[in-house]
C-alpha cells in the first residue's frame, strides 16, 4: 500500500515536465523570433571584390604590329569615313527582361519564400574614361591601337559594347560589358564587372606610360539593357571638337595647388597652357561654400536644363537667413561646346569672372580639360585660380550618394539616359505607366530651370522620342503625354476635310517645336535651312531672307535694338549635327524603297534606292 501512495513524487515529476515544456516552448518562441527579426533584416550588401580578384584568370589580349593604316572599317557619315563596328554576342531586349522579371514574379507567388529554384538575372557594368597622351601618338600608333581595339571586341572579349573615339591626342570612351550565363557558378555581376577591368588591363599592356593614372569609372550591377549592343570605333581629329588651336589648349593637368604658372614657354619655344587645378569630390565640395567662386557648367544648356551644382547657394542662403553665398553657378547656355569660346569672349562674361575663383564641371571631366585650359589662356591672369571636378558628376555622385549640393538629374551619353543621386541605374528604358508625378517642390525647381515639356509646358526632365529642336537641332523635352498625341495623331490620319485638315496642323505643330534657347532668342529659322560649315560653328546662307546669331556670314544687320528687320527671319548661332548625316542617309533610303522607280523594269541600276516589285522574290511577292 505504501508503495502505491507516492503521488508527491510523480506531481514533482509532472511539475519538472512541464516547467521543461515551459522552457522549451520559451526556448522554441525566442529562436522564432529570432528567426523572424533575422527576416526582417536587410540582406548584408555584398562586400565589393578586389582588384586583385578581378583579375584572377586574367588572359592578356594578343599584341599587334604597327601597321600603316587601320583597315577593318566602313563609313558612318562624312564624320566618321574610317569607322568600325563590331556586334556584341550577348545582348538583352526589353522583352526578354520583362519576360524574365514576370516569370520571377510568378515563381514567388507560387512558392513564396521557400522556393529553391533561383532565376539567374544577366548584370551589366559600365566603365567611362578618358586620357590624353604625352607626347602625342603617331598616326600609325593610332592605326595599330584601333587593330588592338578590334580584335579584343571581335575575338578576345566578345561581350563588350560601347564607343570609342581615338585620335593623336588620346581616347575618350564609354565601354559596356553583359555577363553571358555561359558558367553558372560565375556571379552575373561579376562577370560583367570582371570583363570591363580585364579591358582596361588591354589597354595598360598597350601603352604603360599613357594608362598608369587613367581614372577609370567602374559602375557595375546595372540591368541588362544599359549593355550596348555593339562596339563603335571612331577615328577622329579631337576627342572634343572647341574649335581652339593646339597651341591654345593642354592635353595634361600640369596646374600647381596655387593656381600659379598657367601659361609657360616649352623647350622649344612653344607656348604651354596648363588646364585647371583636378579637385576631387571632396575638395570640390568644400569649395562650392566659397562666396568668392563662380561655377560653370561646362555642358550643353540641353543637360543643365535637368540637373546642375546650384544646391550651395540655397544652404548658404538659408545658414545666412537671407543673405546668400556660395559659389555662384552659370550656365553659358551653349548649344554645342563650340560655342563655349565665342561665350568666353563676351565682355559680359568677363566681368562675372573677373578676380573671382573659377570652377568648371562637366559630365565626366574631358571637356573641363579644353575648356580650363582655354580659359586660363585668355583671362588667367584676372582670375584668382581655375579648378575643375575630377571624374565630373559621375564621381561627385559617387562620392555624395545623397547628392550633396547637386540637384536634378545628370545627362549622360549612355542607356542610362540621366542618373539622379542614390540612382545608377538611371532613368533609361520603357517609361513606366501609371508612375507618379514628382514633389511640389521638385515640379517648380523643373519649371525654374526650364525643364519643362516644350509642348504643353508642364514640368518634364526626361528626354525621349529623339524629339530634335526645329531651329537647332538640340534635343527637346517632350513629356509622354505629347508624345501619345503625336502617335495617335499618325494613326488617325485616316478621315475626310476638316478632321484631315486638324491632323495635319496637330503633325506640324509637333514637328516645329523649338528648345527654350531658340524661344527666348527669338530663333525661327528651321536648321535644315542653314548650311553650316565648320562643324555647325559658323553658317552660310542658303538664302539672303533672314539674319543669322552671329556676325560671321550675314548678308543682313540687325538694327539697332538688336531686333530682326520685318522681312528677316533669325538663325541659331550654331547648330547641333548629328553623326555626320549617316543617320539621315540611312532613314532617306527606307523612304525611297517604298517608293516605286519612274523607270520601273528599264531601270538599268542595280543598287538603284527606289522600289522595284519586279526585282523581289516571288516568295516575297506572295506575302
Amino acid at each position: 500500500n505504501l508503495k502505491k501512495k507516492k503521488p508527491p513524487p510523480a506531481a514533482a515529476n509532472t511539475t519538472t515536465s512541464k516547467t521543461n515544456a515551459a522552457a522549451s516552448s520559451s526556448a522554441t518562441e525566442k529562436q522564432i523570433e529570432s528567426q523572424s527579426s533575422q527576416a526582417l533584416k536587410p540582406p548584408a550588401k555584398k562586400a565589393q571584390p578586389t582588384l586583385e580578384e578581378y583579375h584572377a584568370n586574367y588572359i592578356p589580349a594578343p599584341p599587334v604590329k604597327i601597321v600603316k593604316e587601320h583597315t577593318d572599317s566602313k563609313s558612318l557619315g562624312k564624320w566618321f569615313p574610317k569607322a568600325s563596328v563590331i556586334k556584341s554576342k550577348v545582348s538583352y531586349g526589353n522583352d526578354y527582361l520583362a519576360k524574365l522579371a514576370k516569370e520571377k514574379k510568378k515563381l514567388q507567388n507560387d512558392n513564396g519564400n521557400n522556393s529553391t529554384t533561383v532565376i539567374k538575372e544577366p548584370k551589366a557594368s559600365l566603365v567611362l574614361f578618358y586620357q590624353y597622351v604625352n607626347p602625342t601618338w603617331s598616326n600609325a600608333k593610332v592605326s595599330s591601337f584601333l587593330t588592338y581595339l578590334t580584335n579584343i571586341a571581335q575575338t578576345h572579349r566578345a561581350n563588350i559594347g560601347g564607343r570609342i573615339r581615338v585620335s593623336t591626342e588620346g581616347i575618350n570612351a564609354t565601354v559596356s560589358a553583359a555577363s553571358t550565363g555561359e558558367n553558372n557558378d560565375v556571379d552575373a555581376e561579376f562577370e560583367a564587372a570582371q570583363t570591363l577591368r580585364h579591358f582596361t588591363k588591354d589597354l595598360q599592356n598597350f601603352d604603360k606610360e599613357a594608362f598608369v593614372d587613367t581614372d577609370f569609372k567602374y559602375i557595375d550591377g546595372l540591368t541588362a539593357d544599359r549593355h550596348f549592343k555593339e562596339m563603335k570605333l571612331l577615328p577622329v581629329k579631337e576627342l572634343v571638337f572647341y574649335g581652339i588651336r593646339e597651341g591654345d589648349c593642354a592635353t595634361s593637368n600640369t596646374a600647381s595647388a596655387d593656381g600659379d604658372g598657367d601659361v609657360d614657354e616649352s623647350e622649344n619655344g612653344k607656348k604651354e597652357v596648363k588646364g585647371g587645378v583636378h579637385l576631387d569630390a571632396a575638395d570640390y565640395h568644400e569649395m562650392l561654400k566659397r562666396n568668392d567662386a563662380v561655377v560653370i557648367d561646362v555642358r550643353n544648356h540641353y543637360e543643365a536644363a535637368i540637373g546642375r551644382f546650384d544646391g550651395q547657394m540655397a544652404a548658404s542662403k538659408e545658414r545666412s537667413e537671407g543673405g546668400g553665398g556660395g559659389a555662384t553657378y552659370i550656365d553659358p547656355k551653349m548649344r554645342k561646346s563650340t560655342d563655349f569660346t565665342s561665350w568666353l569672349a563676351e565682355e559680359e562674361t568677363k566681368q562675372k569672372l573677373e578676380g573671382k575663383t573659377v570652377m568648371m564641371f562637366c559630365t565626366g571631366g574631358i571637356r573641363c580639360e579644353r575648356a580650363s585650359a582655354y580659359l586660363n589662356s585668355q583671362i588667367g591672369n584676372k582670375v584668382k585660380g581655375v579648378f575643375q571636378l575630377k571624374g565630373g558628376i559621375e564621381r561627385y555622385l559617387k562620392e555624395f550618394p545623397d547628392g550633396g549640393f547637386w540637384r536634378g538629374k545628370n545627362f549622360v551619353f549612355d542607356k542610362r539616359e540621366a542618373i539622379s543621386a542614390g540612382d545608377i541605374n538611371g532613368d533609361g528604358g520603357v517609361i513606366r505607366i501609371g508612375k507618379k508625378g514628382g514633389k511640389k517642390e521638385e515640379e517648380e525647381k523643373l519649371l525654374e530651370w526650364g525643364a519643362e515639356c516644350a509642348k504643353c509646358k508642364k514640368p518634364w526632365d526626361r528626354y525621349i522620342g529623339k524629339r530634335k529642336c526645329y531651329t537647332c537641332g538640340v534635343p527637346v523635352l517632350v513629356c509622354n503625354d505629347c508624345m501619345s498625341q503625336s502617335s495617335s495623331t499618325k494613326k488617325n490620319k485616316k478621315g475626310k476635310g476638316a478632321a484631315v485638315a486638324a491632323t495635319d496642323a496637330a503633325a506640324e505643330d509637333m514637328k516645329r517645336i523649338r528648345c527654350p534657347l531658340c524661344v527666348s532668342e527669338g530663333v525661327t529659322v528651321p536648321a535644315e535651312d542653314v548650311e553650316w560649315t565648320d562643324n555647325g560653328v559658323r553658317g552660310r546662307l542658303r538664302a539672303t531672307s533672314f539674319s543669322e546669331g552671329g556676325d560671321e556670314g550675314n548678308d543682313k544687320k540687325d538694327t539697332n535694338d538688336g531686333a530682326p528687320k520685318q522681312n528677316e527671319s533669325k538663325a541659331a548661332k550654331s547648330v547641333l549635327k548629328w553623326g555626320g548625316g549617316h543617320a539621315k542617309k540611312k532613314k532617306d533610303q527606307r523612304s525611297w524603297s517604298r517608293r516605286p522607280c519612274q523607270f520601273g523594269a528599264d531601270c538599268v541600276r542595280k543598287d538603284c534606292f527606289f522600289y522595284h516589285p519586279e526585282r523581289e522574290p516571288k516568295s516575297r511577292k506572295a506575302t
